[in-house]
């Protein structure tokens, strides 16, 4: 019991201590420029500790972790602090001896939310702000001067938030608030005219509840493209008795105009983040169900896994044969983005984790780091941008330079 308790106070300390370190450091120049600086935990530790230990489910594997071992707690507590946290090699020379991270911008509100797309023929990164502090607005990266704009647009853009590049225009998806009048749906936008058209809004006049991400994939066989998007069970200001369509995956498809359900609510609880591999014949479902936070959109404890999946597209291009990718430590994946090695990047609570394609963390842009708030405001997107990982921190919009291109223009 003693025990237990040491633990407990040495973990709350550390988190009090980093928090206090991370309020008084708040007013860094913009950009401000540190050098490399990762931390190496032998993977060994990820499953197997010296006991007897303690761990806490609401802080990450190096912050909430506890081991009557003086040398291992050493290295958790080294990285803590580390922007970069290592559990293999490749992630080692991901870096490379001296990657850059620069501090663009910071505030006192959650403007670098959502969304994080590139777009490599402007060399821009779009991102939103975040839903939660009210209605949101698209902003614009210029990765070549660090510079930062809000989008001109043809008509106002209500509640953007996921968002996808596809054939020359940006996708967003628009969360549904019932206390405007407004129904959600998807938009594109051109990003050299910022020409509004909407894309779908209802299934036969029903609303859906929450669309929150999208993702465009190609028939390599026919070169037909298809719209994928998740739909949270949940809406700002919506009204719970409202005819609604099923929660779950749908796919668009333009050139026969019809839209479908593609998975239904019974294979996870709530369908977040979704993409595909660059051979276009895998896709991957990040699910934020699970104890931690089922409970959060009203659903009974234990349903679904914090976790990945991923299903096979089949000749039609509708997904089959799901499996388990990966399931996170702390709170649930969100954002996900799959690099050209085949490398899975997620925003979870400890970070945005890199998982070589068979699953297996290889590393973790630390939260602790990269957050103001790790516990309340985790990292939820991020955007790969040839040799760069933009950090969407909420109140901190980081750039990341990484030793290869992860992904191509």
């Amino acid at each position: 019991m003693l025990y237990h308790v040491l633990s407990w106070i040495i973990v709350s300390f550390h988190t009090m201590f980093l928090s206090a370190l991370a309020i008084i450091g708040l007013h860094w120049a913009s950009p401000a420029y540190v050098g490399c600086n990762i931390v190496r935990v032998q993977p060994e530790l990820t499953y197997l500790l010296p006991g007897p230990f303690d761990s806490e489910l609401t802080h990450s594997f190096v912050n909430g972790t506890v081991t009557q071992d003086s040398e291992t707690n050493d290295l958790l507590l080294s990285a803590r602090g580390s922007p970069f946290i290592s559990f293999d090699r490749e992630f080692d020379a991901l870096l490379g001896d001296n990657a850059s991270i620069t501090l663009v911008d910071q505030r006192t509100t959650h403007f670098a939310g959502e969304a994080g797309i590139w777009i490599p023929e402007r060399n821009e990164v779009w991102y939103t702000t975040w839903i939660n502090d009210g209605p949101t607005h698209i902003e614009i990266l210029d990765l070549a001067g660090y510079t930062i704009r809000n989008l001109t647009s043809s008509r106002p853009i209500q509640n953007p938030n996921g968002g996808f590049y596809h054939d020359r225009l940006m996708y967003f998806t628009c969360l549904r608030d019932d206390s405007i009048g407004w129904p959600g749906g998807i938009v594109s936008v051109d990003p050299w005219t910022g020409h509004v058209e909407d894309v779908l809004n209802s299934y036969f006049g029903l609303k859906f509840d929450s669309i929150d991400d999208l993702a465009w994939v190609s028939d390599p066989s026919t070169n037909d493209s298809y719209l994928f998007f998740t739909d949270l069970p949940f809406a700002p200001g919506q009204n719970a008795s409202d005819s609604r369509a099923p929660q779950g995956l749908w796919r668009f498809d333009p050139q026969r105009k019809s839209l479908q359900p593609a998975i239904s609510r019974t294979d996870y609880p709530v369908a977040n983040g979704v993409r595909f591999s660059k051979d276009h014949k895998t896709m991957y479902i990040t699910d934020f169900g699970g104890d931690e936070r089922a409970r959060a959109f009203g659903l009974p404890a234990r349903i679904g896994i914090p976790g990945v999946y991923t299903y096979d597209l089949d000749d039609s291009m509708m997904p089959v044969n799901r499996k388990v990718f990966s399931v996170a430590r702390m709170q649930a994946p969100d954002g996900i983005r799959v690099d050209d090695k085949g490398r899975v990047w997620t925003a979870e609570g400890e970070g945005v984790v890199v998982r070589d394609s068979g699953g297996r963390a290889i590393g973790i842009f630390n939260s602790q780091y990269f957050t103001s708030d790790p516990v309340n405001f985790a990292i939820v997107q991020f955007a790969l941008a040839g040799d760069k990982l933009v950090i969407l921190g909420m109140d901190k919009l980081w750039v990341v330079g990484l030793a290869e291109k992860v992904v191509a223009g």
